[in-house]
């Protein structure tokens, strides 16, 4: 699954929002507060494989934040309010927002960490794919998230973490039940670094998922419980000043402890190269292999691409931006997803597959360190086994925003 322009409308721009919000009041004031406007055209609408509908939608945002330090640690927060309002499909006007907060701390000794959590509410994305019915109505999506870590060892080469999490996703629509979950989570992780350039990490990983209304192939619903345990050996490698490797390969097993929906065992992983040979010039680039919740294509957190243990993705994305100036900048990006599914329900199994592309082009113009505007282009496209998967999409646009701190 990958995001959809509607919503991209609403998240890029809080997204661009934020970060500029945060390098501003990293400077001067911990707090700031601010809003923009912007209006993006879509071409398929509800992303059906005939039959599309264009629409104009604009976004009003209001935002506010604060990193602020505290001792030996800082809190932090942002805050995002979203008015969406569609010309044609008035229907589909919402409220949506952004909230996220959390603390960093440590003590006299090596004991560090960070607990954080966040929530969010937006339209969701239309023709999904997967396995979901393809509709043409208001949609909300709600997620929620809650993290915590522990490290032990600041100054040695070796160091203990722990983690733990809680995460859950819920739709308005029932077409969507299919896709909600919750889960738990926890790892701990032994890390040893013997140079500057290199770090490398051995984690156990423990994961336990619910699905209230796992969809059967007859239609039909019922709950669906899983628990997934993964061993993953993760490195940082930055061979020199302008590139730095992160990579992660895990061994897992997904084991069904009630309900129905399929095990899994293999070899998943991601690597991500970050490359910036001048002071103009950078390159992200990802590419993972992984299942339902697991699966990491973006790395942004803007939201999940899979909530199913039946299902296979292999992604790449490669993302890049020159400055033109120290007031213009140029980005452009590139994804590509193949998710392979599989359906069991007693003797029956159902093979399948999604193809998402997606390209985007973008500008920004800073005029201040308050002041910023910006425009942006997107094609998306999907292939399918299933014909009402398939569709393509453009959108258009440019946002503003004034931040004060």
């Amino acid at each position: 699954m990958v995001l959809g322009l509607k919503s991209l409308v609403a998240r890029g721009l809080v997204l661009t929002a934020g970060l500029a919000a945060m390098g501003a009041h990293a400077q001067s004031s911990p707090y700031y507060f601010g809003g923009g406007l912007g209006v993006t055209q879509v071409s398929n609408l509800y992303r059906p494989s005939t039959n599309a509908n264009s629409d104009t939608v604009a976004t009003a945002t209001l935002l506010a934040g604060l990193d602020q330090g505290l001792g030996r640690g800082r809190v932090f927060g942002d805050a995002s309010l979203q008015n969406n309002r569609y010309r044609r499909n008035g229907d589909l006007n919402n409220q949506s927002y952004a909230l996220k907060a959390g603390l960093d701390w440590a003590t006299l000794e090596r004991l560090s960490g960070t607990v954080s959590g966040s929530r969010t509410r937006a339209l969701a994305n239309y023709n999904v794919g997967s396995g979901v019915a393809v509709i043409s109505k208001k949609n909300i999506e709600d997620n929620s998230a809650f993290d915590t870590m522990v490290r032990l060892g600041m100054v040695t080469r070796y160091s203990f973490e722990a983690t733990a999490g809680y995460r859950s996703r819920s739709f308005s629509a029932i077409e969507y039940a299919s896709l909600e979950y919750t889960q738990k989570r926890a790892s701990l992780g032994l890390y040893f670094q013997p140079s500057p350039a290199l770090r490398l990490g051995l984690s156990p990983r423990l994961s336990n998922t619910v699905y209230p209304r796992y969809t059967l192939p007859n239609g039909s619903f019922q709950r669906s419980e899983s628990r997934r345990t993964d061993l993953d050996l993760t490195g940082r490698w930055v061979p020199n000043d302008i590139s730095t490797v992160d990579a992660r390969l895990s061994t897992g097993k997904s084991k069904l402890t009630s309900g129905v929906g399929r095990d899994f065992s293999g070899v998943t992983g991601r690597v991500s190269w970050n490359w910036k040979p001048s002071a103009r010039w950078s390159l992200n680039t990802a590419v993972s292999r992984d299942t339902g919740l697991e699966t990491s294509i973006f790395a942004t957190s803007i939201g999940n691409l899979s909530s199913d243990q039946n299902r296979i993705t292999t992604a790449v994305q490669v993302n890049g931006r020159y400055d033109l100036s120290s007031k213009i900048a140029l980005m452009a990006g590139t994804s590509w997803a193949k998710t392979d599914r599989t359906d069991e329900f007693l003797t029956q199994r159902a093979e399948g597959y999604d193809r998402d592309t997606s390209v985007n082009l973008s500008a920004r113009y800073q005029y201040s360190r308050g002041v910023q505007f910006s425009c942006q282009i997107t094609r998306q496209a999907r292939g399918s086994s299933t014909p009402l998967y398939v569709y393509a999409a453009n959108s258009y646009g440019c946002s503003g925003q004034l931040i004060f701190n």
